[in-house]
């Protein structure tokens, strides 16, 4: 891969490199944050380096905050960096706050799975693969790096929670075997999926009581919607972290092929959160509006007024919608064969 060999090169000639993230950084952008750093020294013949970590976050939450636990971020060292990469990040504007660091590097790498990535950096690897933790795990393996178990845990954490466990997203056959591997080398995976999916704490599930209750449908039940402000995060004593997920309970309902969560930040700024089935490609709805993803899993941020946002949101969910009439029939799968023709 030459944008591969290009990366080592450059990581190589560098004394000092930036690794940034988007801005409320999720599991997978800071566990594939700290795995390339831990990548980068591991693999560095001797070099020493500074490499320095970076992202906006008003909090991080308690289940996150294990994955960069003991390394220093957001600490800068240098002034500006030879060489800075981002990871997870589809736009420059994510970046939030540090954009201007990383636009004062003279040389930059973007690394991602997201299909509306911008290629906005000099050198750009967004491969097809579940989550930014699989696609470094894979440029690691293609060059035979040397990958510490404590790295596999992080890979196997950014799976996992960009995948809502093996259920969403672009799932391979590479992101089963690199799995298998991490069993076969004896990493801890029945912690970490009690870790991220079985420690919710009571004040995560009062707001998904609210958002629940909040719920309502719309073309004839195949979308959910479900909305959350501020002050319910402050009434029930959560964070912005603690939103993260809910939204896929709306995706599990019979006949739901779209879910919204609809979080109200401020006066007329929202977050939205997407997820789909049934091939239904969300990223294309969140592009019309300013955001991106994946085709099952995408979001967007919207400045403006709530009844403007709704109205083209749901006309993009039903547009998309027209072109997925058909969904699969679950009960053909355990016929034979010859009973099909």
């Amino acid at each position: 891969m030459k944008s591969l060999a290009k990366l080592l090169q450059d990581i190589q000639n560098s004394s000092n490199i930036a690794i940034l993230t988007h801005v409320n950084p999720d599991a997978d952008a800071l566990a594939s944050a700290i795995a390339l750093k831990k990548l980068i020294n591991n693999n560095s013949q001797g070099q020493r380096k500074i490499i320095d970590i970076f992202f906006e976050a008003d909090s991080i939450s308690d289940t996150n905050a294990v994955l960069i636990k003991g390394v220093p971020c957001n600490y800068q060292r240098c002034h500006a960096y030879d060489l800075a990469i981002t990871v997870d990040c589809a736009s420059v504007e994510r970046l939030g706050k540090y954009a201007e660091l990383f636009k004062n590097s003279p040389n930059t790498a973007n690394i991602d799975h997201h299909t509306t990535n911008t290629r906005f950096a000099h050198n750009n690897l967004v491969l097809k693969t579940s989550s930014t933790c699989e696609a470094i795990y894979i440029l690691a393996a293609t060059r035979n790096f040397e990958i510490s178990n404590d790295i596999c845990s992080l890979i196997y954490s950014g799976i996992i929670t960009d995948t809502n466990n093996l259920q969403q997203g672009l799932i391979t056959v590479w992101t089963h075997k690199i799995i298998t591997k991490f069993m076969e080398r004896k990493v801890n995976i029945e912690a970490l999926n009690q870790h991220f999916f079985k420690n919710n704490t009571k004040n995560k599930s009062f707001l998904l009581r609210e958002a629940l209750n909040s719920l309502h449908f719309f073309h004839d039940d195949r979308i959910a919607i479900m909305r959350l402000t501020n002050q319910d995060l402050d009434d029930c004593g959560a964070t912005f972290d603690d939103t993260v997920g809910i939204v896929n309970h709306g995706i599990e309902i019979k006949g739901v092929d779209i879910a919204i969560l609809i979080i109200k930040i401020e006066e007329n700024y929202f977050y939205v959160s997407l997820r789909s089935k049934n091939n239904i490609n969300v990223a294309q709805i969140a592009q019309q509006l300013g955001g991106g993803g994946n085709e099952m899993v995408a979001a967007f941020q919207y400045r403006g007024l709530f009844n403007e946002m709704s109205e083209a949101l749901i006309k993009a969910c039903g547009a998309e919608l027209k072109n997925h009439s058909e969904t699969l029939n679950v009960e053909d799968l355990f016929l034979e064969e010859e009973k099909r023709d």
